[in-house]
């Protein structure tokens, strides 16, 4: 009988507005100073493309010495199950509609990426995305195709906070 009262005070607790703090948890955000001069926001997270496959999201934003180098958006698929077209631009969806290409691009402290990494400049995106909306990420693979990733509201919020530190806040 206690088990049952114990999952029905954490159904009905679940289930009220201040829950929605359950989600935020899964999300690893971490601001940390890389070397001297050079601090780092990273938001991570693990999400299925429609294939199933997992990838690591990163949106990073970095700062080298108070000055912005960009915010980053690093999309690491499995070794041996996805090879990314790295010079081709991923693009941004809301539902079917066509909202942004992002181009790739390398961070001044990365000097290369293996094959099923591809990275990109999402700072003008994320600059004049003015709600939490659910995105659809085609990332360019080098069969021809795309891996379609879909990014939930609670990450865009996540991402909108990540280009809104600065060092000094």
């Amino acid at each position: 009988m206690s088990r049952f009262w114990i999952v029905g005070i954490l159904c009905v607790l679940l289930s009220l507005p201040g829950a929605m703090c359950a989600e935020v948890a899964w999300a690893e955000v971490h601001l940390y100073q890389e070397k001297p001069g050079q601090v780092t926001l990273r938001s991570q997270q693990s999400l299925p493309d429609q294939a199933q496959r997992s990838w690591q999201i990163v949106l990073f934003k970095r700062y080298i010495n108070n000055q912005l180098e960009g915010v980053f958006l690093r999309l690491v698929g499995f070794p041996g199950q996805v090879e990314v077209a790295a010079e081709q631009p991923l693009e941004f969806r809301i539902a079917d509609q066509f909202l942004w290409q992002s181009p790739p691009t390398i961070d001044a402290t990365t000097l290369l990426l293996p094959n099923n990494v591809g990275q990109y400049d999402v700072q003008p995106l994320l600059e004049h995305l003015e709600s939490d909306t659910r995105l659809v990420l085609a990332v360019p693979l080098v069969s021809g195709l795309s891996a379609t990733i879909e990014a939930s509201p609670t990450v865009i919020h996540e991402w909108r906070d990540v280009t809104q530190f600065s060092p000094s806040s």
